[in-house]
């Protein structure tokens, strides 16, 4: 059995992809209530959430979901700064943060050490 199917047969990837296409369809639909910077931030959040499910989804290799990983805890990053210091995008940024570590936390839970056993 592979590192990610878990023993109910579920493959975890793809569990990680669909929640991950959740989350870009949420932040689409939330852009549509926003105004400002939110707004804007919702929309080009919520395209590469799916286009990111898509791409390491159809992948499916442990490097993409690396890369993937790496793309979130930037993002996560990046969020920190805007929420310091622009009081208009705060709560998005701090939702970005906890959403990006938990992101970030999945898909190197899918990856695992590298290391072979």
């Amino acid at each position: 059995m592979s590192r990610r199917t878990s023993t109910t047969g579920v493959d975890r990837a793809a569990v990680v992809e669909v929640l991950r296409a959740g989350i870009g369809v949420a932040h689409l639909l939330g852009a549509r209530r926003a105004l400002g910077r939110p707004a804007v931030l919702g929309r080009v959040l919520g395209v590469r959430q799916l286009s990111q499910s898509t791409i390491t989804g159809r992948a499916g290799t442990p490097e993409a979901h690396t890369l993937g990983a790496v793309v979130d805890a930037v993002h996560g990053l990046t969020m920190v700064p805007l929420a310091l210091f622009d009081r208009q995008s705060r709560r998005f940024a701090v939702r970005q943060v906890w959403i990006a570590t938990l992101l970030t936390v999945l898909e190197v839970a899918l990856v695992g050490t590298g290391r072979r056993r």
